[in-house]
């Protein structure tokens, strides 16, 4: 299906939908909207039927174009929120009723997947509703997720993003019968006919969700998988529930083998599938490494021998091999830990698993993906390949690198990932072992495996092969930064381009943190380099076109887009000065007076009033350069009012997550914490020159300093989370902060503390998976720079350079031309907070040995 018409209306298509769109529809941001769930091979028929329907009201829709699209849709590798919207239906204001009933009518009895994040207008027909945005105005919320955002009557935010849920915003009122959604979850008493009594979720997913329940005739605890009709449905018409069919099937072949659940029971409910098995544990290895920190052999914690786990995992993994079993989906999620013994594990999930050869095949990238062959049964070589990717993580704490289309780019990769978290001899037969069983020779895997069994792991014919490091010298970065320009002005046209935007699925917000202005700020630095001007300038064209709802932040608001058109000097940016200028007639930017959920407004430095008061101390800096005295004390005046929102506590920190495992140092953190505040204090201080704003600046910068010892000294356990040495929420920001600190108040203890955080970031660095700023690696080493640099100290800039390695290592591509993954960790974007923006931005500095750095002030 290309294309779908109906007279009188226009119509057009990209590579993903095809679109109708009515004259006559009134421009809404958001409302009542639906969706028609379709199987792939009935897209053609359900068009033709719900073709007329449309036809007689008035509205918008869209279209899956193809069968295989709509597959892709489907199989909910996307979203969860994607599954099952092959139509979806934009009806005028007061006609969803209507229009609803009419398809449900000429849908009645078909069959498509369920739409999780809707609910049901009718239960025999697959038609669904629910409140949602009618228009694409995004935003970076404060978690530095996209959202898809809806402002009510009352001013309010609410995330319009389509999750594996329903949600609706409180201004909105369900316009069906009350009750008329169907549910999604099992309710109580129970479900299996009343027998299972469920009491927690564990994994929500868009194939089904798993929960732990209680078995009411037996009064034990068990497992219950949930298989969602049509899901994941291949050209075979294989789905979910075929997949937990087979892993019955493979439970039961494996009935009574240590470490693996048993099947217990069986059942259907409605048209989803369920499957009952004994509970192992509540403890898998991805949630305990990031909790406990990696497995080593050098740990204090006996429980956390790496080569224990080794032995443990392959001893239960050749038991399944034993019963003629291939498990194809071994990887840290499905391994489960309990505390009957230390290291004691199971494996779970055996819904892609081969008993005697026959399965329904697929395959986790990066686990067992790079070895399984296109055709043909799996061999359990292939699983000693996914067990050597899964030790890699319990050593690291990483995934293995998947960003490369070549196989084998990934796994060198992921070598030398290895070979900096366990250096030297004391890991050298652990090491060897992984490094054989990540071989793309099932022979080598093979023999891997079997020293592994014997404990013989040093008496390999040869050593462990350690990849080759680049030297990062100035010929080097230049390379890499020539080529890693080029790529942010290849996707600064594509954000431009609507067309080439939605075939490339390029993030189309306009801020700092994710968005267009983060992207160009850092382009304006390499504008001497082809093509960047004429990149900028149509990038901040674009941007000051874009008519958002933007909050007043500055990383994901409008007081950092305003930074970048004022830096850009475009003709977008001179129209939109022009109506920034009027606006200030009557006054200048408003602060808020509560947070989106109506609560204080925030103090914070990625979207409250200490990030606002520093982009404004940004741009009166700017319009002093440019000679617009005015306009720079109109943005001062902002930044006073940010001063005095902090300083009587009207603004206050909501650093959400601070009390939870893994968040580190986020109340204390530059993002979210009071590290921010304090930089803006700081920069407030030295930008007015004003005793007190000084003072204010000098009592923020003792209360961070006298934390962060403690601070350090908890990245240093054993078992300290990876977060620790992240910018927005660890050490790396709070360090950047001290090093500023030492600066504007002539402090030399600061920077003092600023080394001491530096190499706690430097310690931590080998297993932080990110390359990125925010989170990552690239956060990291511009903190580096900025003690090297403050310091005069070589000793940081090494540090420095090691982090840039460590960023190659993560990546794909050659080391001169790297692919440098976002935060998904399998595609690259250019984004300044979560891709490859931010990075260059490290890059840059690391060979200018400084320059600027976003949110400081020269």
């Amino acid at each position: 299906m290309a294309a779908v018409s109906i007279a009188g209306r226009s119509g057009w298509s990209d590579d993903a939908w095809s679109y109708l769109n009515d004259l006559r529809m009134p421009a809404m941001e958001h409302g009542w909207k639906l969706h028609v769930s379709v199987r792939p091979g009935d897209l053609d028929a359900v068009t033709r039927l719900v073709l007329p329907v449309l036809s007689r009201h008035v509205c918008h829709a869209k279209f899956a174009r193809d069968p295989e699209t709509l597959r892709r849709l489907n199989s909910g590798v996307g979203s969860a929120g994607a599954v099952g919207k092959a139509i979806t239906v934009y009806p005028l204001a007061g006609t969803v009723v209507e229009i609803a009933r009419e398809l449900a009518a000429v849908l009645r009895d078909r069959e498509g997947p369920r739409i999780v994040s809707d609910r049901r207008v009718d239960p025999r027909a697959p038609v669904y509703y629910r409140y949602g945005p009618f228009t694409g105005d995004y935003r970076t919320g404060r978690s530095g997720r996209l959202e898809s955002v809806m402002t009510g009557p009352d001013g309010r935010i609410f995330d319009g993003l389509a999750v594996g849920r329903y949600r609706c915003p409180p201004w909105a009122e369900d316009p069906f019968a009350i009750g008329s959604g169907h549910r999604d979850e099992p309710s109580a008493p129970g479900f299996g006919g009343g027998r299972y009594k469920v009491t927690a979720g564990i994994t929500r997913t868009p194939r089904g969700n798993v929960y732990r329940a209680v078995d009411r005739t037996l009064g034990r605890p068990v497992v219950v998988k949930q298989a969602r009709a049509f899901v994941g449905e291949d050209d075979s018409g294989t789905d979910a529930r075929h997949r937990l069919r087979n892993e019955r099937t493979v439970l039961t072949a494996l009935d009574g083998v240590t470490g693996v659940p048993r099947a217990l029971d069986y059942f259907a409910h409605q048209s989803d599938e369920y499957l009952v098995m004994s509970s192992c544990g509540d403890r898998d290895l991805r949630r305990d490494v990031l909790r406990n920190g990696p497995y080593r052999d050098d740990d204090t914690r006996p429980a956390r021998a790496l080569s224990v786990l080794a032995s443990r995992l392959l001893r239960v993994l050749d038991a399944i091999h034993g019963r003629n079993v291939v498990v194809r989906g071994l990887k840290p999620d499905n391994v489960v830990l309990d505390d009957s013994g230390p290291g004691h594990c199971h494996m779970i999930d055996f819904g892609i698993s081969e008993w005697d050869g026959a399965g329904p095949g697929g395959a986790t990238p990066g686990y067992s993906e790079p070895v399984l062959y296109a055709t043909g049964p799996a061999a359990s070589a292939d699983d000693h390949y996914a067990l050597g990717a899964t030790l890699f993580f319990a050593a690291t704490g990483m995934d293995p690198v998947i960003v490369d289309t070549d196989h084998g780019v990934n796994r060198d990769r992921t070598l030398a990932c290895l070979a900096w978290a366990l250096p030297g001899r004391a890991h050298r037969e652990i090491r060897s072992s992984i490094t054989g069983l990540l071989s793309f020779d099932p022979a080598v895997r093979a023999a891997a495996a079997e020293r592994l069994r014997t404990g013989t792991a040093g008496t390999a014919r040869r050593p462990a092969r350690r990849p080759a490091h680049p030297r990062i010298d100035s010929d080097l970065l230049d390379e890499i930064i020539e080529h890693t320009t080029a790529f942010c002005v290849g996707e600064a046209h594509a954000i431009v381009d609507p067309e080439r935007a939605a075939r490339l699925n390029v993030p189309t917000s306009i801020d700092v943190y994710g968005g267009s202005s983060g992207l160009g700020l850092e382009l304006l630095h390499h504008a001497h380099r082809p093509h960047v001007r004429s990149a900028v300038t149509a990038l901040a064209r674009w941007t000051a076109e874009q008519s958002r709802n933007l909050p007043p932040g500055f990383y994901t608001g409008r007081t950092g887009v305003e930074l970048f058109l004022a830096e850009a000097e475009a003709e977008a940016e001179a129209e939109a000065r022009t109506g920034a200028e009027a606006d200030a007639r009557s006054g200048y930017l408003v602060l808020p007076d509560r947070a989106p959920d109506g609560g204080p407004p925030e103090a914070d430095l990625i979207a409250g009033a200490a990030g606002i008061g520093l982009g404004r101390l940004l741009l009166a800096r700017h319009a002093l350069r440019c000679g617009h005295r005015d306009a720079a004390d109109r943005h001062l005046a902002v930044a006073a009012d940010c001063d005095r929102m902090l300083t009587s506590g009207t603004a206050r920190l909501t650093p959400t997550g601070s009390d939870t495992a893994g968040s580190a140092a986020l109340r204390e953190g530059v993002a979210h914490g009071e590290a921010g505040v304090a930089l803006f204090l700081l920069e407030y201080g030295g930008a007015t020159g004003d005793p007190d704003a000084i003072s204010r600046s000098e009592k923020a910068a003792a209360r961070l300093a006298a934390v962060t010892p403690d601070i350090i000294a908890a990245a240093a356990e054993p078992g300290a989370t990876r977060r620790y040495g992240s910018w927005c929420r660890g050490l790396a920001g709070i360090g950047t902060v001290l090093v500023r600190a030492a600066e504007r108040l002539d402090e030399p203890g600061y920077l003092d503390l600023a080394q001491q955080a530096a190499r706690a970031c430097a310690a931590l660095a080998p297993r932080m998976p990110l390359v990125t700023q925010c989170c990552g690696l690239a956060g990291v080493g511009d903190l580096m720079v900025d003690v090297a640099e403050a310091s005069a100290s070589e000793a940081f800039r090494n540090m420095a350079e090691s982090v840039a390695l460590l960023i190659l290592c993560r990546s794909g591509g050659t080391w001169s031309r790297p692919v440098f993954p976002d935060t998904t960790l399998a595609r690259p974007s250019a984004a300044w907070a979560g891709g490859s923006a931010g990075v260059l931005a490290f890059l840059r500095r690391l060979r200018d040995r400084g320059g600027p750095r976003l949110g400081l002030i020269a």
